[in-house]
């Protein structure tokens, strides 16, 4: 029979009261957003009824006067008379006629008649209008009339820094126009602002150019009215004119909370508190007895898996669980003292390797370096050689922290950059570098020295000063059989590995060529192989159409580590 374990009926029960509570929490918080949602909606739907209706109200006025003015054809005929006196008199009344309805009617910033044949320009103005812009406004209908344009409809113009709403009639060469500052206009019911309704005046074809909210206008004329709402909640219109113009109402997301009631918000308070006490019930009850009792159960599984060096850790504070601790992790180490004598052996012969290993790489480095001083010295190249001496002592107090340990992936490539800097001295303009390093992952622990070696083997086997060779480091994450890694590649487009470097490589056992070369490489492949306790950790191939690409896998932690040893400048310890 198949016993059940208390501990998962405990989780079970604990997770669906949670689930519940949190269930309710929700269904509040949506139902009470929603009835906020829609009162705000019948707010701005009365507020923008209201303000259309102002603004319906003042532009129909602005139309009437134009149509008043248009049906005076008397005198705007006479502006085009062969005799000036007619034309001065015409000027005249139509001047005073502008002037009445501006003194009945101020709907309107300014009226312009304009006679282009006799460039004959009168009107009137409100005293919002300055000086300037009056000449400006005044400019822009004459243009009107020489051009015999007809409009007839209401359209926007930004004339000398202000945005206009204006309306222009044009027959023959004679053009009477209206017009109104749109801040002005956008002003029409200025107790409006309630909350944080925005209220946005567009053409008909849904150009803003009139922008309010919070009582103050924003800089957004000639946009697309739908740049403005893609961060608003929700949207209304109406349309004025005709169809000529719209105006819109955005409502803030955030105005919905200004929504809720005292008692809304104090029952919120109620549920989310119990909602707290819940999850910090829950909380006690894993800390105090389910974990505890999950790590018990794994602590035999693994012993019974032959793990021997697993631990209870001490979590919990009751004194039940501190005992059975205690006993069990007692009862462990009396199993482990009879295995490390055993182990001691071996774990000094492996150190011993590693050791061994450690120290093939680092002659390579200053092989290449000495190589790279010479050259320099023979060439008489004093400046360069101070240089590279400053470049290759960083290297070295890098290189010399004994111990087969790891370093943050970005420190690797801080001083691979610094060795490139310092190659440049020797191969200029041989080799351009790109590093792709993702922050996320700048802290991931690997060898020390292992892509400086790589690095190193492109100087030695691919530069060549006939040509320009391309490097590129590419860091990542990626998981293999269900284990994150770092990945790291290496490649360049050079001549590519030689066929027998891949074959020896890809072997099983380390081998290496009489001659020396590709021990740096060799080294990485089995200082890995010991640290990780993983094979194919660096895989080496060939791309095409040709270059060399040289793959790491490196796993999170090490399986085996040792201290970082730092040595001072003059060696000693």
């Amino acid at each position: 029979m198949k016993r059940k374990s208390f501990i998962q009926k405990i989780t079970v029960l604990m997770r669906i009261q949670l689930a519940a509570l949190s269930l309710i929490v929700i269904f509040f918080a949506a139902v009470t957003i929603k009835t906020a949602e829609n009162e705000m909606n019948v707010t701005t739907e009365n507020f923008l009824n209201i303000y259309a209706g102002q603004l319906s109200n003042r532009i129909t006025g602005m139309d009437h006067n134009l149509s008043e003015i248009i049906y005076n054809g008397t005198d705007l005929r006479l502006l085009e008379s062969d005799k000036a006196g007619e034309r001065v008199r015409a000027s005249i009344r139509l001047a005073q006629s502008l002037n009445n309805i501006m003194h009945i009617d101020d709907s309107a910033d300014m009226f312009v008649i304009a006679e282009a044949s006799n460039d004959i320009c009168v009107d009137a103005k409100s005293g919002r209008i300055a000086y300037a812009q009056k000449n400006a406004v005044r400019e822009f209908v004459m243009e009107y009339a020489k051009g015999g344009t007809q409009t007839g409809t209401w359209e926007f113009k930004e004339i000398d820094g202000t945005v206009y709403l204006y309306k222009c009639l044009v027959k023959n060469q004679c053009a009477a126009a209206v017009f109104l500052a749109v801040p002005e206009l956008m002003a029409t019911v200025p107790d409006i602002w309630s909350g944080g309704n925005r209220f946005v005046l567009t053409d008909g074809a849904d150009i803003v150019w009139g922008d309010v909210r919070g009582g103050g206008f924003a800089e957004t004329a000639g946009i697309p009215v739908g740049e403005l709402s893609a961060a608003r909640m929700t949207e209304h219109y109406r349309v004025l004119a005709d169809g000529q113009l719209k105006l819109y109402s955005f409502e803030s997301r955030m105005d919905i909370f200004r929504q809720f009631r005292g008692s809304t918000i104090l029952l919120s308070a109620v549920i989310l508190f119990l909602l707290l006490f819940d999850i910090y019930f829950v909380h006690v009850v894993r800390e105090q007895m389910v974990l505890p009792m999950n790590e018990m159960t794994k602590s035999m599984e693994d012993m019974i898996q032959g793990n021997y060096e697993f631990r209870i850790g001490q979590t919990g504070d009751s004194q039940e669980f501190y005992m059975l601790a205690q006993t069990f992790n007692k009862l462990m180490d009396e199993i482990m003292n009879l295995k490390i004598r055993f182990y001691e052996k071996k774990l000094e012969l492996q150190d011993a390797e590693q050791k061994y290993i450690r120290l093939q790489i680092r002659p390579h480095f200053f092989l290449n370096a000495l190589t790279s001083i010479s050259s320099l010295s023979a060439r008489s190249k004093n400046k360069e050689i101070e240089i590279y001496i400053g470049a290759l002592s960083k290297n070295i107090r890098y290189m010399f922290s004994s111990g087969l340990h790891t370093v943050p992936v970005k420190e690797e490539i801080r001083h691979v950059e610094n060795y490139l800097e310092m190659q440049e001295l020797k191969y200029p303009g041989c080799l351009f570098s790109y590093i792709d390093l993702p922050d996320e992952s700048g802290e991931w622990r690997i060898p020390q020295m292992l892509l400086h070696t790589v690095v190193e083997n492109e100087y030695k086997y691919a530069v060549s000063p006939e040509r320009t060779l391309m490097l590129l480091i590419k860091v990542s994450r990626a998981f293999f059989d269900g284990e994150e890694m770092l990945v790291i590649e290496i490649e360049d487009d050079g001549q590519g590995y030689p066929q027998e470097v891949l074959v020896m490589m890809g072997q099983e056992g380390i081998r290496r060529e009489n001659d020396g070369t590709r021990v740096g490489l060799w080294s990485l492949k089995r200082l890995l192989e010991l640290m990780y306790d993983k094979r194919d950790l660096m895989q080496l191939s060939n791309v095409e159409p040709h270059g060399a690409k040289t793959r790491f896998c490196i796993p999170k932690e090490p399986v085996h580590e040792t201290g970082e040893e730092s040595w001072n400048e003059s060696g000693i310890r």
